[in-house]
C-alpha cells in the first residue's frame, strides 16, 4: 500500500480521508496544515503535521474547497515534483468512458457519465451529476447535488452552487 499525505485538515479533508480509507489503496500518513495550533493534534485517527513542504510524501491530495487556493497549492506541488492522486469514493459511479484529471475528487453519491470530461484538481461534491459528454474545467467545484447537463460546460475555476443546474445552452462561468 502506498502512502499519501492529505493537504488540509478541515471538514473537506475528513471526507476525503474517509473516501481514501474506504478504497483501501493508500495509507494516509497525515494531514498537512499550516496552522501551528493544529500541529500535533489527531483528527479521526490521522495526525496533523506541519506544512506540506516539510512532509516527506511524494503522493498527496489537496483537500481544500477554495478553488484559487487549491490551484495555487496544486501548481506548487507539481513544481516540487510531487504527484496529486485522484480520489473516487467507492459510493460514487464513474463511467469507465469518462475522463478524470489528476488531483480530482469524486465524493459519495456522485455520478459521472460516459464521455464526461473532468479537468485536473476538480472537486465533485456528494450527489453531484455530470451527464454524458459534459465538460468540467480544471479547479472547478461542483456543489452538493448540482447537475451538469449533457454537453454543458463548467469553466475552469468555477464554483457551481449546491443544487444548481448547468444547462448546455448556458455560458460557462
Amino acid at each position: 500500500m502506498r502512502n499519501v499525505l492529505i493537504i488540509g485538515c478541515g471538514r473537506h479533508g475528513r471526507i476525503v480521508a474517509e473516501a481514501i480509507n474506504q478504497r483501501g489503496e493508500f495509507q494516509i500518513v497525515g494531514f498537512a496544515d499550516d496552522d501551528p495550533a493544529k500541529r500535533g493534534t489527531v483528527i479521526d485517527g490521522v495526525p496533523v503535521l506541519g506544512p506540506w513542504q516539510q512532509c516527506d510524501a511524494p503522493l498527496c491530495f489537496i483537500a481544500i474547497g477554495h478553488n484559487a487556493t487549491r490551484r495555487r497549492i496544486f501548481t506548487e506541488l507539481v513544481r516540487a515534483g510531487r504527484q496529486a492522486i485522484t480520489v473516487i469514493s467507492p459510493a460514487a459511479y464513474v463511467s469507465p468512458h469518462a475522463q478524470i484529471g489528476a488531483g480530482t475528487v469524486v465524493l459519495a453519491g456522485a455520478v459521472i457519465q460516459a464521455g464526461a470530461r473532468l479537468g485536473e484538481n476538480v472537486l465533485v461534491n456528494a450527489g453531484a451529476v455530470v451527464d454524458h459528454d459534459a465538460e468540467v474545467g480544471d479547479d472547478a467545484h461542483l456543489g452538493l447535488n448540482s447537475t451538469v447537463e449533457s454537453f454543458a460546460k463548467v469553466a475552469a475555476g468555477e464554483w457551481l452552487a449546491p443544487g444548481a443546474v448547468r444547462l448546455k445552452n448556458e455560458p460557462a462561468g
